[in-house]
This record gives structure tokens, C-alpha cells and sequence, in this order.
């Protein structure tokens, strides 16, 4: 296999060597063990600590246990081509909702930028280090792209980038035999996923294990005394539970009927 022999799905980045060989170490013991199962064009790592990780992505309320979102100091994964279309289309509706001084950074500098970190590929740039979509409202980020869609009765993946939407989730496709790994973020896949480890050690959201005891983490971006409500642990639910939305919506909800009869042991159609 080549060295650019796997795609993150929804963005034109391509995993690093590193990250194929743990990719392709992971996905042939998960098959070999059972735990990849394959779905249509899929595989499926239906294994209790991917698909079945407990997660809780209570957006609006992470300032309320970290200092800073996902959303703020850096920039998107960059989207694939076609997406950049949409947004462009869409662009003049999604400016009336933010700030002003955003609005007159667009005009003067435009939407997209190009990083060493993107391969050259245009993302969303950002204002002040933050993604020029997010504002701050309450407790947490807000993205206004994903506030347009909704408000335009479109789904948010018309006008949002994959990434953003995918998370914890990962879709990473092989361009040898063509099938795609549906998995999430763990402490293994962190190896090779798009998100990689810091994502479960900046953020409770991913990480469950890290909410039972907060002034343990690691990371300066954890507040510590967090109120029992704050990312509670009984709210937190399996990784493609929490998915669901965007699963059905990208692949239909017959995939996501047969995803889940997978998972929880079933028998399938």
C-alpha cells in the first residue's frame, strides 16, 4: 500500500505514515478479533471502547469546565472542495449573524486561510484565533454556521464542515479495498485519528473517564471543582448514540438501524 493510502472522509487530508501504520496494525487485529465488523461499504468498530465510548457533547456548556472549546485557537479541518462551495453560497446569510467586527475582517481578508498544518488546502480562517464561524454566547462556543442551517431549515452538514460535526466520530477511508472505518476517538485509535490525544485530555466531552476526577487531568484547559451538573456522568451516552443525527442523515436511517443492531448484538436484515 502507498504511503497516501488512507483519506480522512470530508476533508482532502490524508493520514501521515505514522498514522497509517497504527491505522492498518488496528484495523487488521479489530478484524481478525471480530470487533471491526463490515456494514454495506463500511467497517464497523463496534468494540466497547470505540463506537460503544461514552461521550457528551454539551456544547453550550463548555466554558463551564474548560477554559476554551474546540471551536476556539485554531481553525477547521479543511473541508473538501465541494463544501467550500456551499459555504461561499450561503456566506451572506451566515455574516448577518456575526459580529460586525468579524464581518469587516471578511470583507477585508476573506473567509479562508492556508496552513502548513492543512497541506495547503483552504479552511475557514479565524479572527483573534478563534474560527471566524464561532461565537462565544453564555457558556460556550456557538458555531453560526450550524445556527443558519437550522434557522434556513437545512441540515447543518449543507454549510458546516464534516469535522466539526463528526466529533468524537471518525470515517477514514481505505483507497485500497475502498471500505471506510466508522470508529471514534479512544486512547488507542488517538494514534491515527484526525482528532489525535489531546482532544481526550483537553476536553471532558470525550473522555469519561477523566469527569469522575477533574482535578487529576493533566490539562490546564480543565477547570477543577466542576459542579456535579456540569458534564454530568449519567448524561453521557455510546459514541455513534450521541452520532445518531449525523449517521442518519449522511447514510440514511436504514444504515443507522442496521449500525445499531450491529453494535448492540442483534440479528441484522
Amino acid at each position: 500500500m502507498t504511503r497516501h493510502s488512507f483519506l480522512f472522509t470530508g476533508t482532502p487530508l490524508v493520514l501521515t505514515e505514522g498514522e497509517a501504520y497504527h491505522l492498518r496494525k488496528y484495523w487488521k487485529k479489530g478484524r481478525q478479533a471480530g470487533t471491526i465488523q463490515p456494514l454495506a461499504g463500511f467497517d464497523v468498530d463496534a468494540d466497547v471502547d470505540a463506537l460503544q465510548a461514552l461521550v457528551q457533547l454539551a456544547c453550550a456548556h463548555c466554558h463551564r469546565a474548560h477554559h476554551a472549546s474546540c471551536c476556539e485557537g485554531g481553525f477547521p479541518f479543511p473541508p473538501e472542495e465541494e463544501l467550500l462551495l456551499q459555504v461561499d453560497e450561503h456566506l451572506d446569510g451566515i455574516a448577518e449573524l456575526l459580529p460586525r467586527e468579524v464581518v469587516r475582517d471578511l470583507l477585508k481578508r476573506g473567509l479562508y486561510e492556508q496552513h502548513l498544518e492543512t497541506a495547503g488546502h483552504r479552511t475557514i480562517g479565524t479572527y483573534e484565533e478563534n474560527c471566524k464561524f464561532c461565537r462565544v454566547e453564555g457558556h460556550g462556543p456557538a458555531c453560526m454556521a450550524h445556527r443558519y442551517a437550522l434557522q434556513s431549515d437545512m441540515h447543518p452538514s449543507a454549510v458546516k464542515p464534516l469535522s466539526c460535526l463528526l466529533y468524537p466520530l471518525d470515517l477514514i477511508r481505505s483507497e485500497e479495498d475502498g471500505r471506510t472505518l466508522l470508529t471514534a476517538l479512544t486512547e488507542r485509535t488517538a494514534r491515527f485519528s484526525r482528532w489525535g490525544a489531546d482532544y481526550r485530555l483537553d476536553y471532558l466531552c470525550a473522555n469519561y473517564e477523566l469527569r469522575g476526577d477533574p482535578a487529576a487531568a493533566a490539562s490546564e484547559n480543565i477547570r477543577k471543582d466542576l459542579p456535579p451538573d456540569v458534564f454530568a456522568r449519567e448524561l453521557y451516552r455510546p459514541a455513534y448514540v450521541e452520532g445518531r443525527d449525523l449517521l442518519a442523515t449522511l447514510y440514511g436511517e436504514p444504515f443507522y438501524h442496521e449500525l445499531q443492531t450491529l453494535i448492540q448484538g442483534g440479528s441484522r436484515l
